[in-house]
């Protein structure tokens, strides 16, 4: 008879710092956490404004790239960026060839794009935590979208300046996924 392995409480796991290989021994608790620094994080209840967003650009994304064999999109799916952070993304997208055939658990590559619909429960420290944290691992592109206010910021792993893009403006997907456009206010309609 094989012994039952007891799972931690959310106070043992709050209590300690935690590595990637941890997750899967914790896997009820990372369906909603993200392992920060370390640290599980809980992840807020999404609105339906902030789900939509979500959906939106990933399909939007999803469709483009799939007719170019460019790569394969993600809805938050977790990503093993280092020993000590999985987070969960919004919408993160890997080049074609990036990607085993076949893989369980947490995407293993760093993804080439990754997209974080801000919600109001979202602090500003957490925000700029997870951007340095992007950075650091060397996530291509990121797309911070504030969904209140309507905007999107832009940052580019080896360029210190984020850009600014409104209702009017239109993103690119770069060098990411070449020829991707799609219009800021686009995001936000009904």
């Amino acid at each position: 008879m094989t012994a039952l392995i007891e799972r931690p409480t959310i106070e043992d796991v709050a209590a300690k710092k935690y590595a990637v290989a941890d997750t899967q021994a914790l896997a009820p608790i990372g369906d909603s956490y993200e392992l920060i620094n370390g640290e599980w994080i809980e992840m807020p209840g999404q609105s339906g404004i902030h789900s939509r967003i979500i959906t939106k650009l990933a399909r939007y994304i999803d469709t483009y790239a799939s007719v170019g064999k460019l790569g394969q999109t993600f809805s938050q799916g977790p990503v093993a960026l280092t020993i000590n952070n999985e987070p969960r993304p919004d919408v993160s997208f890997v080049a074609a060839g990036k990607l085993p055939d076949y893989f369980g658990g947490p995407i293993p590559v760093v993804p080439d794009l990754v997209i974080e619909v801000n919600s109001p429960s979202d602090t500003t420290e957490g925000i700029h935590d997870k951007l340095i944290m992007y950075r650091e691992a060397g996530v291509p592109l990121i797309w911070s979208v504030f969904m209140l206010d309507k905007y999107v910021l832009v940052h580019r792993l080896n360029d210190l300046d984020i850009q600014l893009f409104n209702l009017n403006d239109e993103l690119d997907g770069e060098d990411v996924i070449p020829g991707f456009k799609l219009k800021v206010s686009t995001i936000f309609e009904q």
